[in-house]
């Protein structure tokens, strides 16, 4: 998945997204500076634990974060689509 940089803030990407487990999206920005991921939705015991780290991929041209939701334990991965926010600024 690909999201559009913002028009009016050239340098920030950012959507809401429907994630079971993990997702990879691309921020579109050759250099991220900073990124965070929040829950968009009423959490559940079985998806409230959001977090995302920024892939390190040398060879590609845009980069891409890694989106997880976790269960109450933070150990075993969410089940259902769970709405997800994320930003990343950079350029």
């Amino acid at each position: 998945m690909t999201a559009p940089n913002s028009i009016h803030q050239p340098f920030e990407a950012g959507a809401i997204v429907e994630v079971t487990g993990d997702l990879i999206v691309d921020t579109g920005l050759r250099v991220v500076q900073m990124h965070s991921a929040t829950l968009a939705a009423t959490p559940t015991a079985t998806d409230c634990i959001v977090g995302a780290a920024l892939l390190d991929e040398p060879e590609r041209a845009t980069k891409r974060l890694h989106l997880y939701v976790m269960q109450a334990d933070g150990v075993t991965p969410g089940v259902t689509a769970t709405k997800v926010s994320w930003r990343a600024h950079g350029k």
